[in-house]
């Protein structure tokens, strides 16, 4: 591993790690990622067997996440997304492959649009493009308070959110995985004004009107299951976007990667190859 745990990027020091070696490949973490989650989740475990091998994969933590700077800057996806565009020209890497999903697709859709030199390929997963073409999950889901409001344990936060991002048989068949993803999001808590500010850039983001001018080769991974993103977002987004290719999974919901890693691995790796 090449480790230099910050670079500046304009307003901030952004930290991030490399790992593996072949063509460069960055992941963009969604809401409340960061690398030492990512670094202690089963899905690193994954990404060691069929990912590192093939690419030299950097992972960062977004601003105001982790180990990177708050800065002053409002968040917004685009303000995110410009974030990812000055790291990779500190690392000087030239064109690279890109994955995001959920939030993480969303800055992935802004940097393509804003900075297609930058990128090779890109995959999407388990998001979508904003309003007015957002499909919004059912209202039966959030019929509750916020979890994310002063008061309210990191503990009570992630348990109301895996019945939304994982299906209901990933939960009863991975007990062990699911009790280790709420430990890990304990032990690497993010501050919820952070969390506010990453949902209120969501909430802002749209990307529609300007999906059509992507060039950037795209493929867009989706769960059926999804509740928090349904699927006819991924539609939506394959429809929008030029030369886009789909891939549904029939058993997933929004947290595919995790809950179909091979499958979605495999798919990455068909798509992007390793010339």
């Amino acid at each position: 591993m090449v480790n230099i745990p910050k670079i500046k990027v304009d307003d901030i020091n952004i930290y991030y790690e490399i790992y593996g070696n072949g063509v460069p490949l960055i992941f963009i973490m969604g809401q409340s990622g960061h690398v030492k989650h990512f670094k202690s989740s089963l899905l690193f475990q994954d990404f060691e067997i069929l990912i590192f091998k093939k690419f030299k994969t950097i992972i960062f933590d977004n601003r105001g996440i982790g180990q990177t700077d708050d800065g002053d800057k409002q968040y917004t996806i685009k303000i995110l997304a410009d974030d990812v565009a000055g790291l990779l020209d500190a690392l000087k890497f030239g064109k690279v492959n890109i994955i995001g999903f959920s939030m993480g697709g969303m800055i992935a859709q802004e940097l393509i649009i804003n900075y297609p030199e930058k990128v090779e390929k890109v995959v999407i997963g388990s998001t979508h493009c904003g309003r007015p073409k957002y499909i919004m999950p059912s209202k039966e889901i959030f019929s509750g308070k916020s979890p994310f409001q002063e008061g309210v344990s990191p503990e009570q936060i992630i348990k109301s959110q895996i019945p939304l991002v994982y299906n209901e048989a990933f939960i009863k068949t991975h007990p062990d995985s699911i009790e280790s993803i709420i430990q890990n999001y304990i032990s690497h808590q993010v501050p919820l004004e952070v969390q506010r500010k990453q949902i209120n850039a969501v909430l802002r983001f749209k990307s529609h009107r300007r999906l059509k001018n992507i060039q950037v080769p795209t493929l867009i991974l989706h769960g059926k299951q999804d509740l928090l993103v349904p699927p006819q977002n991924a539609e939506i987004l394959a429809d929008l976007i030029p030369g886009a290719k789909l891939k549904l999974f029939e058993n997933s919901g929004h947290g595919l990667v995790t809950e179909q890693a091979e499958a979605v691995m495999n798919a990455i790796i068909d798509f992007m190859g390793t010339h």
